[in-house]
């Protein structure tokens, strides 16, 4: 008959765990920090989204032009830090092949996120534009 072995464990391998897991929730924590969702501001990649998007939404007639567009504008928002801008901006990319009626209303979509973040041009605000 075989006998349990007997395993005496002391604080240190306890220890050496504990601070294993603190590393690791510390740098989940730093790695995730610059992640904060800043809807309400207008960072530079944000700023140069609606900018880019005000200067060619007057042209955006055909769905060639709106495709275009929104490739622009898609590349500026998938570095803002303004989740809004960044999801009407994804947004605004889909529904550029699916028809002016869809385009017109997710162009209003991201033209309310530049305002509401406080983008303007010389005193004007982003227009919609008609495709």
């Amino acid at each position: 008959m075989m006998r349990p072995v007997k395993m005496k464990l002391g604080k240190r391998p306890f220890v050496v765990a504990g601070i294993g897991v603190a590393v690791v929730v510390v740098a989940l924590m730093i790695g995730n920090a610059d992640r904060t969702d800043t809807s309400g501001t207008l960072d530079d990649a944000a700023n140069r989204a609606c900018t880019e998007f005000a200067g060619g939404a007057g042209q955006a007639r055909s769905q060639a032009t709106r495709l275009a567009l929104a490739d622009r504008v898609s590349r500026w928002s998938m570095k803002t830090r303004n989740d809004t801008i960044a999801e009407r901006a994804a947004a605004l990319g889909r529904s550029a092949d699916e028809g002016a009626a869809a385009w017109r209303t997710q162009a209003a979509a991201f033209t309310a996120a530049c305002r509401d973040a406080g983008w303007t041009a010389g005193g004007s605000t982003v227009g919609a534009g008609r495709p």
